[in-house]
């Protein structure tokens, strides 16, 4: 019997390591006063809303006669490091924890670097844009060359770990993808999701499904997944369906679109409805290179298709209007 080969994307364990390893906080300062306190999180001192109306600050401001506003603070975060040894130690035993999961100690794995050929071909919102107020880990740095040592990692520019992953498992029947990112579920792949382990091997090559997990959030596998994700909005990724629709709509919008669809023809007819409904006539919008671009409902809907979808082989340059000729969708 063929030992299954885990296809590893070391990116999951590089940032969550690195982030364990430090302590975060922050340091809120009043402006004009000098006063100074110290919170756990921007969530504990200011609330989650918008507005920033909760809170310490919205506690405070209940019992004052003038409420502070946010312009008045400024903060400032604070990273503590561990020891950097502890910080490998963890990321060492998470891979080697998860390959004992899966029964193997055979595996190929991939480290991303630099951007992904998806900053290129984005032109309405800035592939991963909103990342960039992301704090770095302090760490960061030597765990990725310690993962890339220890496990020997191949490093890809250009595209990213989760392309490299999915490429390996093409036509491959004994490797699986071990990872945490969602996006393998829609992905032609089988798939070992570390966070949730008591799902087992999960075969992605499928048309598959959509439903409501006990937490009302979407969950999906399959072919499905993947659509929904196209027609929904990804804000780690950053990219949205309605991004320059006038129309309100979310991922529970797309999952009530979708959720009846029993084979990929129906899917894309129905996709085709959604777009055309965020669109319903062309536009003209300002990208974020800050050109103007005339848009149409199937301009956006392939947009979408190129941020969502990962490549089977390098250099693959497939889109969404190649698909809809393929199922008999018009978009002309």
């Amino acid at each position: 019997m063929t030992k299954l080969t885990s296809i590893i994307d070391l990116d999951y364990v590089k940032y969550a390591s690195a982030s364990v390893g430090e302590k975060r906080s922050i340091i809120v300062t009043h402006k004009s006063s000098g006063r100074q306190k110290e919170f756990a999180t921007r969530t504990e001192f200011w609330g989650r809303d918008k507005a920033h109306s909760g809170g310490w600050l919205g506690d405070l401001n209940a019992k004052r006669d003038s409420p502070f506003a946010v312009d008045e603070f400024e903060i400032v975060d604070l990273q503590t490091p561990e020891p950097i040894d502890h910080v490998l130690h963890i990321a060492k035993t998470q891979v080697e924890n998860d390959l004992k999961r899966l029964g193997t100690d055979k595996y190929k794995a991939f480290l991303g670097r630099g951007e992904s050929f998806r900053v290129e071909l984005s032109t309405l919102l800035k592939y991963k844009a909103n990342r960039k107020e992301m704090i770095r880990p302090l760490h960061m740095d030597a765990v990725t060359e310690y993962l890339e040592r220890k496990f020997k990692a191949e490093i890809v520019t250009g595209i990213e770990a989760d392309d490299a992953c999915v490429i390996e498992c093409q036509d491959n029947k004994n490797a699986v993808i071990q990872g945490l990112d969602k996006d393998y579920y829609g992905q032609n792949c089988r798939f070992f999701n570390v966070n949730r382990p008591d799902e087992g091997i999960q075969e992605c090559n499928q048309f598959g499904k959509l439903w409501l997990d006990d937490k009302n959030d979407v969950r999906g596998i399959g072919r499905l997944h993947l659509y929904w994700q196209i027609c929904s909005n990804d804000t780690s990724d950053n990219y949205a369906a309605n991004c320059f629709s006038d129309k309100k709509w979310a991922g529970k919008s797309a999952y009530k679109a979708l959720v009846d669809c029993k084979n990929d023809v129906e899917a894309w007819n129905k996709m085709k409805q959604v777009f055309q409904l965020l669109y319903p006539e062309p536009k003209t919008v300002i990208g974020w290179r800050n050109d103007p671009i005339e848009i149409t409902w199937d301009y956006v809907l392939n947009e979408m298709f190129m941020m969502a979808r990962m490549l089977k082989f390098e250099g693959e340059n497939l889109n969404a209007y190649d698909v809809m000729d393929k199922m008999g969708v018009s978009y002309e």
